[in-house]
């Protein structure tokens, strides 16, 4: 290759920045994900082999190269394995300089470093990939390397539109772990440095997906150790929470003032705009600035669904522009849509619901417009719901891929519907200040449900009163 030589010379640049790099997340404390990925460096490390193949799709911002430069410090420092066998890039600075893919690197990488080629490798090499979505066969790529060697672990990181570039072969291959922004729990860790015991993360995720009595007292046995390790902080938590609704959502933001936070995240948005975007689907200049605006739109929208007409209507633009853009979006993972339960026609004339995927990227939209207070109890209701509906998406991503999320089609009724068990309908009502569970009683009888759930910022308890399970709103800030 004519560039051969600074090709290598890059190669070598990029892994003597690795060690360096570490140096940036030692005062980090890990999100709840990195404790999952390094228990399949575990096992690998103890000869299991299947599982060394892995991609961790996210949202810009969510902490993705962290949890790779803590793994690599992991690696280095507690299992003493040589920094010559750890490789760390971001595919996005290869792509600027030269014409290459991930299997190129990574054989560069084995032949400038090790002189050696994959199929004679004869010792462990961790391979960490930032920005893989860039490379459009990068899960081939990945395919040839899982089938030629033993000796490497590779993940790789990209946004969501990661699960669209993949085979059935490389899915074969491949283990997906989904990167989400913070929670209530990892802002106290990261934040405060306050444990709240995962086995309540646990026990509330199962109660709200079976609701049965076990379930509760497991989390009711569970929640004396979350009050204390919450009189940790140094104010009441409830005002903690709601600056975790507003201003948290991204590790690197936990010390930010207010308004540094949300011009950070406004950047971010900016960024997906401008770079992700771009690597999913090419649009001309004037669609393109559509984006920005469907975007501001969708922020300043009371919770509820939202009609591609309305949205055009709005913009000015063509609906199948807009379906476009939408789809993109959900794609980069700002946001993810729900649909209205129900037969095939009545999907068909009720709009999605649009929800970003952390409360903070709301309030970040509405602060730069000015357009609402984000002390007033309107907008404490949105940031609420937006939190609930993200928790339970993540469910279905994580612990419950089986479970399904709607929202009822019928005015007068509660604002979510769950799927669960044997396709039994368990409807969630959300409250802030006053609420009253009639629209929930109604859907319980409406949907033959065992029990239906209420969360609100009324309760500070867990209890459970007939078929109605209620849930202090904070605790939804930890599954």
């Amino acid at each position: 290759m004519y560039y051969e030589d600074e090709y290598r010379n890059f190669i070598r640049f990029k892994h003597s920045e690795g060690e360096k790099k570490i140096k940036k997340v030692k005062d980090f404390n890990p999100k709840e994900e990195y404790y999952i990925i390094k228990s399949y460096l575990d096992n690998y490390l103890n000869g299991r082999l299947e599982k060394r193949f892995l991609a961790l799709p996210g949202l810009r911002g969510v902490g993705k190269t962290t949890i790779l430069f803590q793994l690599y410090d992991y690696l280095l420092n507690k299992k003493n394995i040589s920094s010559n066998n750890i490789f760390y890039i971001s595919f996005d600075q290869f792509r600027k300089y030269f014409q290459t893919d991930i299997l190129e690197i990574v054989n560069s990488f084995l032949k400038e470093i090790h002189n050696i080629d994959m199929v004679d490798l004869d010792e462990q090499i961790f391979i960490f990939i930032d920005e893989v979505h860039l490379d459009k066969t990068w899960g081939d790529s990945g395919k040839i390397i899982f089938d030629t060697t033993d000796n490497i672990f590779l993940i790789c990181t990209g946004s969501s539109a990661l699960d669209l570039e993949i085979s059935g072969d490389v899915a074969r291959r491949l283990d997906k772990k989904y990167i989400f922004p913070n929670n209530f729990k990892d802002s106290l860790m990261e934040k405060h440095n306050i444990s709240i015991n995962s086995d309540f993360s646990t026990a509330l995720k199962e109660l709200i997906y079976l609701g049965d009595d076990n379930s509760l007292k497991k989390a009711i046995a569970l929640e004396k150790k979350v009050e204390n390790s919450l009189k940790l902080l140094n104010k009441n938590p409830k005002y903690e929470f709601e600056s975790f609704l507003k201003t948290q959502g991204f590790p690197s933001t936990l010390n930010f003032s207010e308004i540094e936070t949300y011009e950070d995240i406004y950047s971010r948005i900016e960024n997906i705009i401008n770079k992700d975007i771009s690597s999913i689907k090419s649009f001309n200049l004037s669609t393109a600035s559509s984006i920005e605006e469907i975007i501001y739109y969708l922020g300043l929208q009371a919770p509820g669904g939202t009609s591609t007409y309305n949205i055009a209507n709005y913009i000015s633009i063509g609906q199948t522009t807009v379906k476009n853009i939408l789809d993109v979006l959900e794609k980069t993972q700002l946001l993810f849509s729900i649909l209205p339960y129900g037969s095939g026609g009545k999907i068909i004339k009720k709009p999605r619901q649009y929800f970003f995927l952390s409360p903070s990227i709301k309030a970040a939209i509405n602060y730069n417009v000015g357009r609402f207070d984000l002390m007033s109890r309107k907008c404490l209701g949105a940031l609420a719901e937006t939190l609930v509906a993200s928790g339970l998406y993540k469910m279905t991503k994580t612990s419950y891929p089986v479970m399904k999320l709607f929202y009822p089609p019928d005015k007068g009724s509660s604002d979510f519907l769950i799927k669960v068990k044997l396709n039994d309908l368990i409807p969630i009502e959300i409250g802030v200040g006053k609420k009253t569970k009639s629209h929930l009683t109604k859907d319980i009888n409406k949907y033959g449900s065992e029990y239906g759930i209420l969360i609100s910022n009324r309760y500070s308890k867990l209890k459970k009163e007939n078929n109605i399970i209620y849930i202090p709103l904070m605790y939804i800030g930890f599954i």
